[in-house]
């Protein structure tokens, strides 16, 4: 079981983050209003800066162009698979840390850690993307 705990802590996300500056669209505004929230991408792990990333992400994804949008979407459904199951086992993200993680249960240790694991494998999979294409468009460089 403290494998898992150490898993689970293990695949939380590490940082993202955005500077430089654009505009000119609905995509390229809502970066910029946006930017402090993804320069922040993952720092603070709080169940309140997660509910506003997802808010965030869902911004990005209503106003991207269609190329990307799909991308958005995936980065945050997986965000938000990661909200909902930290819910579930009644953890605020505040509080995860290897002890914490080590009173669930198997299969809640199990249950959080695919969703981290389908979140980072979104965010792999699709960052890159999302990371050229606002910077195309809207000349923000994210790091």
């Amino acid at each position: 079981m403290k494998r898992s705990a150490a898993l689970l802590v293990g695949t939380i996300v590490t940082a993202t983050t955005l500077s430089g500056c654009g505009g000119g669209s609905a995509y390229c505004d809502a970066a910029q209003k946006n930017k402090s929230a993804l320069e922040g991408f993952g720092k603070t792990r709080t169940n309140a800066a997660f509910a506003k990333l997802d808010q965030v992400i869902k911004s990005m994804a209503k106003t991207s162009p269609s190329a990307v949008r799909k991308d958005w979407q995936a980065i945050g459904a997986g965000l938000e698979g990661v909200i909902a199951a930290q819910k579930k086992v009644n953890l605020r993200l505040e509080d995860v840390d290897a002890k914490s993680a080590g009173k669930l249960t198997t299969a809640q240790q199990k249950a959080l850690n695919t969703a981290y694991t389908a979140f980072n494998a979104a965010v792999k999979d699709h960052g890159a993307v999302v990371v050229k294409n606002v910077k195309q468009e809207c000349k923000i460089v994210i790091k």
